[in-house]
């Protein structure tokens, strides 16, 4: 597991849309935006049961998040990780946590009524110029 440092975890708070990488069994990548958090050393992701980078990451175990400022493009991070666990249990709460720090709302179940999957993702690789100064 990587520790982050102080500033890449100052970084991976800040409200921004992460991009998931996932392997498709033909070898092709797969990539698609998402919310997400940090929180006691994971990534944590939600997705919806039966939704093609979350059955990737089951069948695989390992995944790339992309991270970008949207207001400065040299602020970026790729983070390397590795499946934890993929729980239904919590799906449908970590949903509404995950659409309270986006849009400050619960999740809007109308949007997609499929159940909720909280995915826990463990950084296993790092690369960013965060903690390289600017």
């Amino acid at each position: 597991m990587v520790e982050l440092s102080s500033k890449m975890k100052e970084f991976v708070a800040e409200v921004m849309l992460a991009v998931v990488g996932t392997r498709r069994s033909n070898g092709t990548v797969q990539m698609n935006p998402i919310w997400y958090e940090y929180r006691d050393g994971y990534f944590w992701l939600n997705s919806w049961r039966g939704s093609d980078w979350l059955r990737h990451i089951e069948r695989d175990g390992d995944v790339t998040l992309f991270l970008q400022d949207p207001k400065d493009n040299g602020r970026w991070a790729q983070i390397q990780g590795r499946l934890v666990e993929a729980s239904d249990e919590h799906g449908a709460a970590h949903a509404d946590a995950l659409s309270m720090r986006y849009t400050g709302h619960p999740y809007d179940y109308r949007f997609n009524p499929r159940p909720r999957v909280r995915i826990q993702i463990e950084p296993v690789r790092l690369t960013s110029y965060i903690d390289r100064g600017r």
